[in-house]
C-alpha cells in the first residue's frame, strides 16, 4: 500500500533571498515597486509595515503613474523577513 502524503492545511508565504530588517522593508518595497512599474522610487509611497497573524509582514502603498493614474499595491515578506512579491491591488483602468 503506498504511503499517504499529508497536505498542508495552510499555504505559508515563502520569500527568496536574505531576510530584510523591518526598518528597511519600506525602502526595499519602494525599490521593487519602482522596478515593476518602471518609475522612480520617489513616485512610490509606502505605509507602515503590518505584521500578519501568520508572522508575515505586508506593506500597502501607492505608485503615481502620471497619466495612467495612481495605482495601489501590497509588498509581502515572509515570516523570516524575506521578500515574497508585489501584488497590484488596483485593476487596470480602475483609476
Amino acid at each position: 500500500m503506498p504511503a499517504q502524503t499529508q497536505l498542508p492545511t495552510a499555504t505559508a508565504l515563502v520569500g527568496s533571498g536574505a531576510p530584510i530588517a523591518a526598518g528597511n522593508m519600506p525602502a526595499f518595497c519602494r525599490g521593487e515597486v519602482a522596478g515593476q512599474y518602471a518609475t522612480k522610487p520617489a513616485y512610490v509611497k509606502t505605509g507602515t509595515p503590518m505584521k500578519q497573524a501568520d508572522g508575515s509582514t505586508v506593506i500597502d502603498g501607492t505608485v503615481d503613474k502620471g497619466s495612467e493614474g495612481v495605482k495601489t499595491f501590497r509588498c509581502r515578506f515572509d515570516s523570516n523577513g524575506a521578500f515574497v512579491d508585489v501584488m497590484a491591488t488596483t485593476s487596470d483602468g480602475a483609476l
